[in-house]
């Protein structure tokens, strides 16, 4: 019944929700680009429940499976064409995203659903051999009580990515008032406290992020929604120009990904992949 309902919400999110609110409240403006949005191609049957992409060689695309599946990472094309299929010797608890850096790939095993979990990780790949660099353990810095109350629900965790040497994290509220949550970790092995920078109230369930080639701008994907900030002085926050982009009848869209400076790929749990093009008004 659960599952359900939330279908039912995630489906009313895509279909219908705008950037109304997010404008009046939060400081979100019209976007200043506009924006094309298609369906490109679908992904291979073998790889389910898609949660996380990366570049791959070959003009390719690493994705993987959610929690409870194969700790393995799938080849892909742009289309969906399965070309690999690589078994990684590492847990899968809750994969949910993928980020990189020229060396490094890095796979975040810190879906909390329940917001309960003391074992959230991510795994540092070497790219030269996809062997295992060390393991990043964290835990948030305002986390106290496992699972919090229902009204502070708000360390799930799907959505992060690499910038000079740190990674950055972006929570998924499940609380009744939305708010996106920003910290910052080392890139690097060991075992830390994520350290809370930022906040901003957002209406969408918040599932993948990505910055672009240049990094002078940082996307962030929801139910529904594709939120757009500007990176100023080369800082990572949520204090920059951002802009709101109704993404409709994406579904369950879960892994972003910059293809080019004006181009992102999105694929949804289903294996619908998705393309928006970015271009000056």
């Amino acid at each position: 019944m659960l599952i359900k309902l939330f279908t039912i919400y995630v489906y009313l999110q895509s279909t219908f929700c705008g950037c109304g609110s997010e404008k009046r409240s939060s400081g979100f403006e019209k976007p200043d680009v506009k924006y094309k949005i298609e369906r490109i191609g679908r992904l291979d049957d073998s790889v389910l429940e898609s949660s996380g992409l990366a570049h791959a060689p070959d003009s390719a695309f690493w994705t993987h499976s959610d929690g409870d599946n194969p700790a393995q990472l799938y080849k892909v094309t742009l289309k969906g064409k399965l070309l690999q299929t690589l078994p990684l010797e590492l847990q899968n608890t809750d994969w949910e995203e993928l980020a990189e850096d020229p060396e490094y790939l890095y796979i975040g095993d810190f879906g909390n659903n329940m917001n309960s979990r003391r074992d959230l990780r991510i795994y540092k790949l070497n790219k030269s051999t996809y062997n295992l660099s060390g393991t990043i353990d964290f835990a948030f810095e305002d986390q106290v009580k496992f699972p919090p109350g229902e009204n502070e629900l708000d360390f799930d965790l799907e959505a992060f990515f690499y910038h000079q040497d740190s990674l950055y994290l972006f929570t998924k509220s499940r609380s009744k008032a939305k708010k996106l949550k920003l910290y910052v970790l080392p890139a690097a092995p060991g075992h830390y406290t994520a350290r809370l920078k930022e906040q901003l109230a957002v209406k969408a369930m918040v599932t993948a992020a990505d910055i672009s080639p240049a990094g002078d701008q940082f996307a962030i994907l929801g139910y529904g929604r594709l939120y757009l900030f500007r990176v100023q002085n080369g800082e990572i926050d949520l204090r920059g120009r951002h802009s709101c982009i109704p993404l409709s009848r994406t579904g369950q869209a879960e892994a972003i990904l910059y293809t080019a400076p004006d181009q992102l790929l999105i694929t949804n749990e289903n294996g619908k992949i998705f393309r928006v093009t970015l271009s000056k008004r």
